[in-house]
């Protein structure tokens, strides 16, 4: 029987599935292909995450963000959220800390951006700069194909998921 706090603690149905989550959402695989797969999002989530929270690399802010999706008839709800997944994810990667998590909140979030933004345009980036058309779905698609993988596959051996994974006991 398990203890806590130095007295028995019954193992419950409710307390296995809360380890069987918990060693989900930690558990990675053993390798350390995620390592530059999470570095190449970390940057990249970060610049978009910056512009649109801190206004920083000449970006709007959070409050011209979020206005700016008003504009569009996006509630200001998922406008935060979008601001916020792509800033905090990007720390998420950058550590391999609660890499599912995070990748499911990028993956999310391109998904809409997908859809709602760049389908209408095609698959191509505007790499003529044509002021007529946006851009296409080849970025957004891309960035959550990466985001998908580390989900699949967690963050990998150089990560804090792999640190705080609950282990396995083996009879013995």
């Amino acid at each position: 029987m398990p203890v806590g706090l130095g007295l028995p603690v019954r193992a419950t149905s409710s307390s296995r599935m809360e380890l069987a989550s918990m060693r989900w959402i930690f558990s990675t695989t053993g390798t350390f292909w995620q390592v530059p797969l999470r570095l190449c999002l970390a940057y990249v989530f970060w610049m978009h995450g910056a512009q649109k929270v801190l206004g920083m690399y000449h970006g709007p802010g959070l409050h011209g963000f979020v206005g700016y999706l008003a504009g569009s008839g996006v509630p200001a709800s998922l406008a935060y959220l979008a601001a916020f997944s792509e800033f905090l994810g990007a720390f998420g990667m950058l550590f391999g800390f609660l890499t599912r998590i995070a990748a499911l909140g990028l993956m999310a979030n391109m998904a809409y951006a997908t859809v709602a933004v760049h389908a209408k345009w095609g698959f191509f980036m505007n790499w003529g700069g044509d002021p007529t058309r946006g851009h296409g779905y080849e970025y957004p698609m891309t960035l959550f194909c990466m985001a998908l993988a580390l989900f699949i596959g967690g963050g990998g051996n150089l990560s804090i998921d792999r640190m705080i994974a609950p282990k396995e006991k083996r009879p013995g």
